[in-house]
């Protein structure tokens, strides 16, 4: 393989991997942005799941009337004890109530907190979440707040007294140290996964393209063996084509000549890469294969002279008429064909002119008849056999026979003329069995048809016909 062609597959190789690692980085970061929000939406409602059970717990008419002197208190002791059971048994930093005062602003109530707990009646920093908490509307806070606790994130829940009013709102508090670590273990977690998927892909594209380069180069080396036997083929269908040229007049035969002489199967070097040259190879080795087997059907089934079908063809096709015949599908007719006075033509003008009324008659019969149902059978005899045509068909076809003919010796008043015998049967299932039986009658009318010639150039009083005629001068 070219550098060129190795430098074509190396770019292809790193454009398709940088697109390998654009596609998965974004689908990594859209990932991992998802799983942020979903994650810190999980939370979220597990802050508010436990700030929403306890204020369902602590009764709002008791709350609402409390002060810092009722400590100790039945109803404060009540809420006292109700917010430490969730202070002591699930994981957070703080639970406690808060008082919405009247001018609207927020201070402690009751605080189970053992270690320095909000003063009754000390302030609150108030967040969005707790406003909306106070307006009856359970909140968390998107951003942390910090307060001389520390740092936190919180859940707000309303406790509705026997009015419906907000007189206390329940506070949890998580330490935003600790729900950041948990969105960022997850992400990280993701980012992870994420990284080994993006590198194992990059390791099976290298890895599969390592083992498809290997390959196509082993391909490519097949195809650079078959292209060697190509080339011999060429030479040696040339060398036996060329000596065959002059008698060949068909011109298909001389395209087919020319375009085996081309040899168009070899790749150029502006192939982008193997994959390329490989698929342009064999391509032109299908068109090359199909111009072989046309070249080698013509030299099987082809006369050479006149470009019909001969024998071999004419066998064949006899053998499918038999088929035809025996399976009661047959339709068809045989018309027999002779040029007449032809050895007297080549024996007084020579065989050029013999052999261009040959062709003529040849290039005539293929006009009218469709070259793929004539057959040359001997030197100066065809047949024509074809299907689905009554007996008023073919009295027609030879009525445009006569006039091409006819034509013909008008145009070339310095040759002798040309005059074909013909002979005519139409297969009918009660009068033959087999197609012999049709063509023995084909060829007994083209002998009356002859014979009828002979009458009429040189009388009846001739014993018997004269193989040829007089010397002309």
């Amino acid at each position: 393989m070219s550098k060129h062609r190795r430098h074509a597959l190396t770019k292809n190789l790193i454009l398709a991997l940088m697109l390998l690692v654009i596609a998965n980085t974004i689908m990594g970061l859209s990932l991992a942005l998802q799983s942020r929000y979903a994650i810190q939406t999980l939370i979220h409602q597990r802050m508010l799941d436990i700030s929403n059970t306890a204020a369902a717990m602590i009764d709002g008419d008791a709350m609402k009337d409390l002060t810092k002197e009722d400590a100790g208190s039945y109803a404060y002791e009540q809420a006292l004890s109700t917010l430490r059971v969730f202070q002591e048994n699930i994981e957070l930093e703080y639970i406690y109530a808060i008082n919405v005062e009247e001018d609207g602003t927020f201070t402690f109530s009751v605080d189970p907190a053992i270690e320095d707990p909000g003063e009754f009646g000390s302030p609150v920093i108030t967040t969005k979440a707790l406003q909306q908490a106070a307006a009856g509307k359970a909140a968390v806070d998107q951003q942390p707040y910090e307060d001389e606790w520390g740092r936190f994130y919180s859940a707000y829940s309303p406790v509705y007294d026997s009015e419906w009013n907000v007189p206390v709102v329940v506070a949890v508090d998580f330490s935003a140290e600790w729900v950041e670590n948990q969105i960022s273990q997850y992400v990280l977690t993701i980012t992870i996964v994420i990284g080994v998927s993006l590198f194992l892909g990059i390791w099976l594209a290298l890895f599969i393209s390592s083992k498809s380069r290997k390959r196509f180069s082993e391909l490519n080396s097949k195809m650079a063996d078959l292209e060697e036997g190509f080339k011999e083929l060429n030479k040696i269908m040339m060398k036996s084509s060329i000596q065959k040229l002059e008698l060949i007049s068909d011109d298909n035969h001389r395209e087919l000549l020319q375009t085996i002489a081309s040899g168009e199967i070899y790749g150029t070097e502006d192939d982008e890469d193997e994959i390329s040259e490989i698929g342009m190879n064999l391509h032109s080795m299908q068109k090359q294969l199909k111009r072989y087997i046309s070249f080698l059907y013509s030299q099987t089934y082809k006369d050479e002279m006149t470009g019909v079908n001969n024998k071999s063809a004419y066998q064949l096709t006899i053998k499918n008429m038999n088929q035809a015949i025996a399976e009661k599908r047959a339709n068809f007719a045989v018309g027999f064909f002779d040029i007449n006075e032809l050895k007297a033509i080549n024996t007084n003008y020579g065989f050029e002119i013999g052999d261009e009324l040959l062709l003529k008659t040849a290039a005539l019969l293929k006009e009218i008849f469709i070259s793929k149902n004539v057959y040359r059978i001997a030197s100066d005899e065809f047949i024509i056999i074809i299907e689905n045509k009554t007996k008023l068909d073919m009295k027609d076809y030879f009525q445009r026979l006569d006039g091409k003919i006819n034509q013909y010796n008008a145009e070339h008043k310095d040759y002798p003329d040309l005059s074909v015998a013909k002979g005519l049967n139409v297969f009918q299932p009660e009068e033959s069995q087999d197609y012999r039986q049709v063509l023995i009658k084909a060829e007994a009318a083209m002998r009356e048809d002859k014979a009828e010639f002979y009458k009429q150039k040189y009388g009846p009083e001739e014993e018997e016909i004269p193989e040829e005629p007089p010397v002309q001068e």
